[in-house]
């Protein structure tokens, strides 16, 4: 217990916290629609996995002489059709109350901006409330939209799987954790990026009068590569993330050919095995959006404590007075 009080204690967790507790505040400015966004959140990704049980179901049928195939596929087509329309309508719904969310996240920001700064900056306050505010609302979406998704994602999957075909579970768990633990890699290169382009917003939203037209060019330019390499490191650690989950797989099989340690079940029936892929593509996205989550919350760090902390940003050097 005295280690951890020492932990939090610690200033740089004191104060990731302190952040904590803002970004908290202004999510709570809506409880409502917090509310609701969640829900549909959590409600779309827990029923996703539904398609891989009527997969495995449908494989099982093929091979049971007993049933005719037109029969199969007339009640596959109709039970997979109204499943795929619900699914549809819950996605449907969770993305029209995630933006009225989102829209309501970007005007909490700003108003809060600006109770907490110190002085008007005419343009540099423009800069801030057009873009810090919308790249701070990325690291908010980690609290109320991307940690839910993945729990609930991995919890579904985990459960759907433990229930219909435990002995893959072991095999399932192994193949998608590469992926984050590789990603991590690119945090601090994203966040630095994210700075910098934090910085040339605020220099070309001061450079647009006639005078400093050539010092407009100049910033704009140096924007547009800043943002070429942040997405070339974000992009590479998400191609990463999809490619490194089917390379985990073919370690997994690798591993259960040399050594019988029971990572692969002793019979593979096709229907388990139909399962198996499904629930792997739907594990790995909420455990490769952990490294992305990771890596979004670097890029959103210096842009929330812009805002929401603007006295602090300044004692740390991430923005300059006028």
């Amino acid at each position: 217990m005295g280690n951890f009080m020492g932990l939090v204690q610690h200033p740089q967790w004191s104060q990731l916290l302190s952040l904590f507790k803002d970004m908290v505040q202004v999510l709570l400015r809506h409880p409502l629609w917090l509310s609701l966004s969640i829900g549909s959140t959590v409600l779309s990704v827990s029923l996703e996995p539904s398609l891989a049980l009527l997969g495995r179901n449908f494989v099982n049928q093929l091979q049971d002489d007993s049933t005719a195939l037109e029969d199969s596929l007339v009640s596959y087509v109709l039970v997979f059709g109204g499943v795929l329309v619900g699914l549809g309508l819950i996605k449907f719904g969770d993305k029209v109350l995630n933006k009225i969310y989102d829209l309501r996240l970007i005007i909490a920001l700003q108003r809060t901006y600006l109770e907490r700064r110190h002085q008007e900056r005419g343009a540099q306050d423009i800069a801030r409330l057009l873009y810090d505010c919308d790249q701070a609302k990325g690291g908010m979406d980690i609290l109320y939209k991307d940690a839910w998704k993945i729990v609930a994602g991995v919890v579904s999957v985990l459960v759907w799987q433990l229930s219909l075909a435990p002995e893959w579970l072991p095999a399932l768990v192994l193949a998608v954790l590469p992926p984050v633990l590789i990603v991590l890699a690119f945090g601090h290169w994203i966040q630095r990026l994210s700075l910098d382009m934090l910085r040339l917003q605020g220099q070309i939203a001061a450079s647009t009068d006639e005078v400093n037209r050539l010092r407009l060019f100049a910033h704009q330019e140096t924007f547009f590569q800043r943002t070429i390499r942040l997405e070339f490191f974000k992009k590479g650690s998400e191609v990463l993330i999809d490619l490194l989950a089917w390379v985990g797989l073919l370690a997994v099989i690798f591993l259960a050919s040399l050594w019988d340690i029971g990572l692969l079940p002793e019979e593979v029936r096709a229907g388990d095995l139909a399962l198996f892929a499904v629930n792997l593509n739907l594990l790995s996205k909420p455990m490769g959006d952990i490294g992305k989550v990771y890596n979004k919350g670097r890029e959103a760090y210096p842009a929330l404590l812009r805002v929401l902390q603007p006295d602090r940003a300044i004692a740390l050097g991430m923005e300059k007075m006028n």
